[in-house]
């Protein structure tokens, strides 16, 4: 009977150790995060948009600016000919200097052409606002025509902003250039490093 219990407890014992050392399986994956559009979808549809494209011509010079940025914002193709348009023709200058400030976070030839071509535009506060915005943008490609259009500007705010433009794209140039010589003695460095290891 000894011995029985005795299997019985060593039978015990080594079911209770298996337990509890028994290897613990990893958890399931967790389940795949929901796929993230790249683009929203727009809320109105294609309809719905030709009028809001209508609606860039209304009376109202507010009803203008917002069905503009409705088009921005939906990513519309006929936005930026439009913004284009409105810095060119518009007859409200608060809406040719919000169309500057939106041309500000933009990049590309079009952009640039239309923000230079904004300052040779009647109102002052325009072309300080395309000043602006060519600063912000930071090409220094438009130096020259501010060199020679807005520098010598009837208004001395806008002189004054032509000259702070100047300076920044000028600093970014600077900065440029200095990127490219640390890189490049950098480059050399390594270079020879290499070469000093072999």
């Amino acid at each position: 009977m000894k011995y029985v219990l005795l299997v019985c407890a060593i039978a015990v014992a080594g079911f209770m150790a298996y337990k509890e050392f028994k290897p613990v399986p990893p958890p399931p994956p967790p389940p795949p995060p929901p796929a993230i559009l790249s683009e929203p979808a727009p809320v109105i549809n294609e309809a719905e948009q030709a009028k809001i494209l209508k609606s860039t011509e209304d009376q109202d010079p507010n009803v203008r600016w917002e069905a503009v940025m409705l088009l921005d914002k939906m990513k519309s193709p006929q936005a930026m000919p439009v913004v284009f348009h409105m810095l060119r023709k518009d007859l409200e200058a608060p809406l040719r200097i919000k169309a500057c400030e939106m041309l500000g976070d933009r990049r590309g030839p079009e952009v640039l052409d239309a923000l230079v071509g904004a300052l040779k535009d009647q109102e002052p506060d325009v072309r300080l606002a395309a000043l602006r915005a060519i600063e912000k943008i930071g090409d220094y490609s438009v130096a020259g025509v501010i060199a020679t259009g807005p520098i010598k500007d009837q208004e001395e705010g806008v002189r004054l902003q032509a000259l702070k433009t100047l300076n920044t794209l000028q600093d970014k140039k600077q900065a440029e250039i200095e990127a490219a010589r640390v890189r490049y003695e950098q480059e050399k460095a390594a270079a020879a490093a290499a070469a000093a290891g072999k």
